[in-house]
């Protein structure tokens, strides 16, 4: 094909038809013009493309570390209602007007649990992966808002549940310094010198002991139900609003 151009350039040229050359010389430009225009725009729609299939993978990603989150959320907050209820359980117990040493001892040494539920593992690993890559734009800006409100509610809620789980070990550390604890590195419950420490215990001091120790883990408990609760609907929202997006992109 080029040949055959500068064939007839030539020609034209040799018969010395100077306007005829000089339209044909225009014209040619014009086609490799249109030629390079036209390969820049099939460029631009092959990345175009590119980007679109690599947003819906992220997308995709996206929805699926989403829909982990709220499984792991909802499992934590379940346990952690059934926790808040015992420990209830357990004040209303000693706020009777019956209640004795005896029962007491009873909640500390063979009922409660000093282990806590409040931790919960997020699944952000496309989020950490976008920002990290500097990939973050290739989403929309409705998207990257969203992505980056919800990853301040998980380290928010991260940050705080650092803080009252640690407030709440240094109460249960003061409590095994005074009364063994079932599964927190004592001695056994069942074992001789736990009944002779638990023999001694005062009704006063261990109540004192045992209210503060109950009520710092129901605090503990009670600021993780709502922060979690608080993330899991902005989670579900944004799980509708993306898949609403999805489909939108699909239809």
């Amino acid at each position: 094909m080029i040949r055959f151009f500068s064939k007839i350039r030539y020609q034209l040229a040799a018969e010395n038809k100077v306007a005829k050359y000089l339209r044909y010389a225009v014209g040619e430009i014009l086609l490799v013009v249109i030629g390079i225009l036209i390969a820049v725009q099939v460029n631009n729609w092959n990345e175009a493309r590119k980007e679109r299939i690599q947003e819906h993978l992220l997308v995709q990603s996206i929805i699926s570390d989403l829909k982990m989150d709220t499984l792991m959320i909802n499992q934590t907050l379940r346990i952690l209602k059934e926790d808040t209820t015992r420990v209830f359980g357990f004040i209303k117990r000693m706020s009777d007007s019956k209640v004795t040493i005896d029962t007491l001892v009873q909640i500390a040494r063979f009922e409660f649990d000093p282990r806590l539920h409040v931790s919960t593992t997020f699944t952000d690993n496309t989020f950490k992966s976008l920002l990290s890559t500097g990939s973050l734009n290739i989403l929309d800006n409705w998207l990257q808002d969203e992505l980056l409100q919800i990853n301040e509610m998980h380290e928010a809620n991260i940050s705080r549940t650092q803080l009252n789980s640690g407030a709440y070990v240094s109460q249960v550390t003061a409590f095994a310094r005074k009364y063994p604890l079932p599964d927190y590195g004592n001695i056994s419950p069942d074992s001789k010198l736990a009944d002779a420490i638990w023999q001694k215990a005062e009704f006063e001091e261990l109540g004192v002991y045992l209210n503060a120790l109950l009520s710092i883990r129901n605090v503990t408990n009670l600021y993780a139900i709502n922060q979690l609760n608080e993330i899991l609907n902005e989670t579900n929202e944004f799980l509708i609003r993306i898949n609403n997006h999805v489909n939108s992109l699909n239809s």
